[in-house]
């Protein structure tokens, strides 16, 4: 009788402890899945009034909308972006302290300096917000009007087209690696503080050619100024319908990098805290109005899973690590 008694005193001992651990379970996951629990902040390792930045101050308009609590964002600018990145990497994981950046310098960056203050896999991915595809930009008084018309000067050599990027290193940078080694032609490389201000040296005639996304040549593009030969870009950009995508002028549609807007947090952040700040992303990003509202821009929006942006992390480190050792680019 005893042993009977013992047995069940056991058993209900064990049950009493199962219940308790899946209470704990169940009110630690709903603490983790309130998102955000108080202010949050998106980084955005670009100055104010940049791309990054202006979408950024989109989306947290609209989080906070959403959620009821305060999103801000913070411009954590310099050192391609390393600055902000390093910020986040090294805050708390528990999901307010958020970055936005171009998914491209996290791939390259371990590529591009011998040392980093912070690591790479500090970093996870959350959801890509949107992506922008490259143009290849000449004057419209150019003595070439088509790809191809572009492809067989540059391979004569003399006079070399000078092609303004970005800045060393950027995705302007490498995109004209690809090019330069697709044609086997020798380009000079003109780097700037930003591409808007390449822009307004092609337009006086100081560099032959520009790679950028649409928004900084757009109005010129329409104003009969510049040209664009050519667009990274599986299909036509609607903004630019007679603009010919790498593939329809017979070169890989890989050429001209597209960018990844990305939004990441400290690696050790709970996965259900992941989950939650994706739940509340992902929907703002379907909103018609809000993909309308950065069409004019020539950006694309869309959500992705988690996986989908380390993934991408890894395609372009190893993509790009050959093309940034062959071109001996180092930025320390």
């Amino acid at each position: 009788m005893r042993t009977f008694e013992h047995r069940g005193a056991t058993k209900k001992r064990l049950l009493e402890c199962i219940f308790a651990l899946m209470a704990l379970v169940f009110t630690t996951a709903a603490q983790a899945q309130a998102w955000p629990a108080r202010n949050a902040s998106i980084v955005v390792p670009y100055p104010p009034g940049s791309g990054p930045d202006v979408l950024a101050r989109a989306l947290a308009d609209r989080l906070v909308s959403t959620t009821g609590k305060p999103v801000i964002v913070e411009n954590r600018a310099g050192a391609n972006a390393i600055i902000g990145s390093e910020t986040v990497a090294k805050s708390s994981p528990d999901g307010h302290t958020l970055l936005l950046v171009d998914r491209l310098t996290l791939a390259v960056n371990p590529l591009l300096y011998a040392k980093l203050p912070y690591s790479p896999q500090q970093l996870t991915g959350i959801s890509t917000i949107a992506s922008v595809n490259l143009l290849w930009v000449v004057r419209a008084d150019a003595p070439y009007k088509t790809w191809d018309e572009m492809a067989a000067f540059a391979r004569k050599g003399a006079p070399a087209i000078a092609v303004g990027t970005g800045g060393p290193g950027s995705v302007h940078h490498l995109s004209l690696e690809l090019v330069k080694r697709h044609l086997g032609a020798s380009m000079t490389h003109v780097p700037y503080r930003g591409v808007a201000p390449a822009v307004t040296e092609l337009l006086a005639g100081n560099i032959q050619a520009v790679i950028t996304g649409p928004e900084t040549v757009l109005e010129h593009i329409r104003a009969g100024k510049l040209r664009a030969l050519a667009i990274g870009a599986d299909q036509r950009l609607p903004l630019l319908p007679d603009v010919p995508t790498l593939k329809e002028v017979g070169a890989p549609g890989g050429l001209l990098i597209s960018t990844y807007f990305t939004l990441h947090a400290p690696s050790n952040t709970p996965k259900s805290t992941i989950d939650a700040i994706h739940a509340a992303v992902a929907p703002i990003l379907g909103e018609a109005e809000f993909i309308r509202r950065f069409a004019g821009r020539g950006l694309v929006i869309g959500a992705s899973e988690p996986s989908s942006v380390e993934a991408g992390i890894s395609a372009d480190s190893t993509r790009l690590a050959k093309v940034i050792k062959d071109a001996g680019i180092r930025l320390d």
